[in-house]
């Protein structure tokens, strides 16, 4: 197991001075734990650090969190954000799930390009996330574990504590004489991790012991790594990029093995919604097999003639979203050529009503709502999936797969 200031200092190895680092910043132990590290690392190494929190408004204490977080922050004189979510837009995944979309994609719209977001995960979260997955009926990409590092809207997502005990982490809060808190969750049985927290005692007599499972997540992750290396060469043969849309062959994609096609359609989905998770399998084989349209994990699933199958964004979820000129829009559109009065956003109906040749895209109304579309004040100015204006002047991030 690696001490917490060595998997620091392998993290930023890999971070540009310039990029920027964004730390989760909860208040508990490991975050407080985390944050205090990187701190004192960025004091020498010259990378600038800032802490977000989010609060969810589920504690009756998290207003007393949120301030103890900007005290901590203020005396060391970092940089502090807050930000409330409502969980209740995900509660179909229960409490620990709704909690953790609602706060990753709070993360994804909150990181500018090229930031770093750190979160305190380790060890024992790694093993205590094998397990829930395990329970869950969970394939091989579950079975990985939590991965060190991934991409989020238009930054990065790091765990460098990944290989960090927990015991570890609390060496370091007392032996720097930190301060933190404690969140009554924690011990609550009744949420799964902390069952499975207090069940590891047995499971270890019995064998089944941290270091056993986090060498099959390690397994697993070979079986992983092949699997994105094999699926690397199908895509351009069963799909194609269509602006923001990914379009589907659903002829070739039958003829792929299952896993290929629940892998290839996540990642679908999620490189258009920015969720970090891909939806409940039941669900998506539902919205794969449907001969009708369908909404999923803040997309629609339409049917097209010549047996192919559009995902686009669902309107409902960027509808109101406003990017100014210099940032990102839904974490994938950005403004190449701009003024400060551009702005983009969804279509939407007023827009579309605005773009006579719409039609002659060949591409449903229900998609164009939701696509991206550049203006200034109320005046449009480019629209390109609805063949309105120029084509140039908004850019868009490339799938991960590409």
């Amino acid at each position: 197991m690696q001490g917490v200031e060595d998997a620091l200092a392998a993290a930023f190895a890999n971070i540009e001075l310039d990029q920027g680092v964004v730390v989760a910043f909860s208040g508990g132990m490991d975050s407080t734990v985390l944050l205090h590290a990187c701190h004192h690392y960025a004091l020498t190494s010259g990378h600038t650090i800032k802490a977000l929190h989010v609060d969810h408004q589920l504690q009756k204490h998290s207003s007393d969190w949120q301030r103890h977080c900007q005290r901590f922050c203020a005396a060391l004189e970092i940089k502090y954000d807050s930000v409330q979510v409502d969980t209740r837009a995900f509660a179909d995944n229960g409490p620990e799930g709704s909690a953790r979309e609602a706060r990753y994609q709070a993360f994804s719209e909150h990181l500018q390009a090229g930031e770093v977001l750190l979160t305190a995960h380790h060890a024992d979260d790694q093993v205590e996330t094998l397990f829930l997955r395990l329970l869950r009926g969970a394939g091989n990409k579950g079975l990985v574990g939590c991965v060190d590092h991934r991409q989020l809207g238009s930054g990065q997502l790091l765990r460098p504590l990944l290989e960090v005990s927990q015991q570890t982490i609390l060496c370091y809060a007392e032996g720097h004489h930190l301060e933190w808190c404690d969140d009554p969750s924690n011990e609550d049985p009744a949420f799964m991790r902390v069952r499975m927290r207090q069940a590891a005692p047995d499971l270890d007599a019995l064998g089944l012991t941290s270091l056993r499972l986090a060498k099959t997540a390690t397994r697993m992750g070979y079986v992983q790594e092949a699997l994105e290396y094999s699926m690397r060469g199908l895509w351009p043969q069963v799909a194609q990029i269509d602006v923001t849309d990914v379009l589907f062959d659903r002829e070739a994609l039958s003829r792929l093995p299952r896993e290929y096609v629940e892998r290839m359609v996540s990642d679908a989905l999620n490189w258009i919604s920015g969720q970090p998770y891909r939806p409940r399998n039941s669900a998506l084989l539902r919205a794969i097999a449907a001969k009708k349209t369908a909404t999923l994990h803040g997309c629609v699933l339409i049917p097209q003639p010549e047996n192919l199958l559009r995902i686009s964004r669902e309107f409902s979820a960027v509808e109101g979203v406003v990017a100014p000129a210099g940032t990102t829009w839904d974490g994938r559109i950005s403004i190449t050529k701009y003024q400060k009065s551009y702005e983009i956003r969804a279509l939407g109906p007023s827009g579309l009503a605005q773009c006579p040749q719409w039609r002659e895209s060949g591409r449903p109304r229900l998609a164009l709502l939701a696509s991206p579309s550049l203006w200034q004040g109320e005046t449009l100015l480019a629209a390109p999936m609805a063949h309105f204006g120029p084509k140039d002047l908004l850019k868009v991030v490339s799938p991960p797969w590409e």
